[in-house]
């Protein structure tokens, strides 16, 4: 991959991103994507959803164009695992089938990723990271700006730290894509990314991981950038669960959401805040290595 590829990337998946997020509306509309907000919202007005979409259509339109120019090193086995992904999540806007039925082809898609790619240790930690995060950065997905300022923050760290070109080349994509989308999210919310959105957003991180695992690259450095949005998402459940209450609910109860709820603290002031701490975690952590602390 030349130097220029993942700038070339980057900003085409993200002009891409910026013109179909508009276009799509009228589908999105016609499907009945729109959150009309009730007592567990953070948002006070009815708000298209599903353009996770155009996130999509950006990636895979730029991976294709990049394919054809021939300057990019592109996992197209990672994409389709990511676009798979993409389509259970639009599948859970439209039908919302049971959770169960999620974790298990989350799972599924995860492993057979992580087969091949590399060997049974890459087929289990997809197997486990894939649903994770997706769902952990579905959970995270409640307020204007934090999900797509957080996949710019892991794209970012991608791009610069990333050992393989696979990985490098899904973060390019990743940190143009979001960029591109973050306009119609922040600071006004004109359309949400929806679970296809954050499913696919999920997925290039875990496809990430498992590109820099299969290559011997450095798997906790592209982990960190979530880091923050994992802690949130456990802590939550797990204050939940002992309480007793059910896990699959809908709720406001994350740290973030309890945030972004008190004087001062803006939609985009509470998501600059979850990114930048991701930012942060993967500086300290990649200094540290470079210092040989570690």
């Amino acid at each position: 991959m030349s130097d220029l590829a993942p700038a070339a990337l980057a900003v085409g998946a993200g002009l891409l991103t910026a013109a179909t997020a508009p276009a799509l509306a009228p589908l999105l509309r016609s499907w009945g994507l729109v959150d009309v907000p009730n007592h567990r919202s953070s948002h006070g007005t009815p708000t298209l959803r599903g353009a996770g979409l155009a996130l999509l259509l950006g990636v895979l339109l730029t991976a294709a164009a990049a394919e054809l120019v021939g300057e990019a090193d592109l996992p197209w086995v990672a994409l389709a695992a990511c676009a798979v992904t993409a389509l259970l999540g639009l599948a859970v806007d439209l039908r919302e089938p049971s959770p169960l039925v999620r974790l298990v082809l989350l799972a599924l898609v995860g492993a057979g990723l992580g087969s091949l790619l590399g060997g049974p240790g890459t087929a289990l930690l997809g197997a486990v990271a894939m649903p994770v995060l997706v769902n952990v950065v579905n959970f995270m997905d409640g307020i204007n700006g934090i999900t797509a300022l957080t996949a710019m923050a892991w794209g970012l760290v991608a791009v610069l730290g990333g050992d393989t070109g696979g990985a490098v080349a899904l973060g390019a994509l990743t940190l143009g894509a979001a960029a591109g989308f973050l306009p119609w999210n922040l600071p006004r919310a004109r359309m949400f990314l929806g679970d296809c959105g954050s499913y696919l957003v999920g997925a290039l991180v875990t496809a990430g991981l498992l590109l820099e695992q299969s290559g011997g690259g450095q798997v906790l450095l592209l982990l960190l950038p979530l880091l923050p949005s994992v802690a949130d998402t456990g802590l939550t459940l797990v204050r939940r669960a002992a309480r007793g209450e059910r896990l699959t609910e809908a709720h406001r109860e994350h740290l973030y959401q309890r945030l972004s709820r008190r004087p001062g603290w803006t939609h985009a002031r509470v998501a600059l805040l979850w990114a930048g701490l991701g930012l942060a975690g993967s500086g300290i952590w990649w200094l540290l290595r470079h210092n040989g602390a570690s």
